[in-house]
């Protein structure tokens, strides 16, 4: 790696039994180009290949090793052990593509104002084979909020440590939403901005954790917004929104539920977000509490028929 850049970059990997796929995330850090990087896997003691991996590669990689409370106490840990002006995460299940960091660093050098900066990211399969773009879109902080859609893909977003420094650590009590609710917190006064270039790749596979929070996710969802609209200094255009936001919440999270299997807590989500909604939304939710009356056997039902449309032609 050369560096022509005074910045360091300091990303932080965090591990656990993601053996299969590390070395990936491992080499696209190590083939950064035109940066200087400092590079820190935390792994919360593995029983798989992971340590192997890592013990080939020597010096080249900085690695700790121990037990640990999850993905989310790892990534802090790893922040506190790392002293560059720029600072990411990249999980195991996940890729920087060449020339990325070169770029933020570019930005960051051109825009002293800017304390957070994301680009875009492409989903892979478990092969690396391209799937499609994650859903990005300019920087707009009332749309994040609003909305509650997570339009800044954490693979491809990075942070001046000053924004660490005066935001905080990540919520350690969050194990699904921990990238969204920092984006909330941070956006609410500092300044973040959407770099329209590709930067990362993030692997949907059968283990990775987006694929199978279950409930969980939407827990943690309504917990994060109810403490974004408890604020004291969140302005008056914000709780302006924020019918319109915890309506999408529930929503998102009754779905999220429903399709990964708790129909319980689907209609639960479902009945929160009842009056809030109106029109299809409502239909969108009579849908679905019907559905997780019938149980698991109405999610099985309606994965099939979801399966058969996305096949017809």
């Amino acid at each position: 790696m050369t560096a022509t850049n005074a910045a360091t970059v300091s990303v932080v990997t965090p591990s656990f039994n993601q053996g299969a796929y590390i070395a990936d995330t491992i080499e696209s850090v190590l083939d950064q180009e035109g940066v200087r990087v400092e590079y820190l896997v935390v792994d919360g003691g593995s029983t798989d290949a992971t340590l192997e991996v890592l013990r080939r590669y020597g010096d080249r990689v900085r690695w700790i090793s121990e037990p640990d409370r999850g993905q989310t106490e790892a990534i802090n840990k790893g922040w506190r052990r790392t002293t560059g002006e720029v600072i990411a995460w990249l999980n195991t299940d996940d890729v920087y593509l060449p020339g990325a960091l070169r770029r933020v660093v570019e930005v960051f050098a051109s825009r002293p104002d800017v304390d957070a900066i994301y680009g875009d990211c492409d989903y892979v399969d478990a092969q690396g084979r391209v799937l499609g773009p994650y859903p990005t879109r300019p920087y707009d902080y009332v749309a994040l909020v609003r909305d509650a859609r997570n339009f800044i893909p954490q693979p491809a977003a990075f942070l001046r440590r000053r924004l660490l420094d005066r935001v905080g650590p990540l919520d350690e009590t969050l194990h699904y939403v921990m990238d969204f609710d920092y984006w909330l917190r941070a956006g609410l006064h500092h300044t973040i901005a959407y770099l329209p270039v590709r930067l990362a790749a993030t692997r949907l596979h059968a283990r990775a954790k987006s694929v199978t929070s279950g409930a969980a996710f939407g827990q943690e969802l309504v917990g994060v917004y109810r403490r974004l609209f408890a604020r004291d200094d969140l302005p008056p255009h914000l709780r302006a929104v924020r019918h319109q936001a915890m309506g999408n919440v529930y929503y998102l999270a009754a779905t999220r539920s429903f399709w990964e299997g708790a129909p319980r807590d689907a209609r639960q989500y479902v009945a929160a977000a009842w009056p809030y909604a109106s029109g299809s939304r409502r239909r969108s939710l009579a849908l679905l509490w019907g559905l997780g009356t019938l149980g698991r056997a109405g999610v099985v039902g309606a994965r099939v028929v979801r399966s058969a449309l996305s096949r017809a032609p």
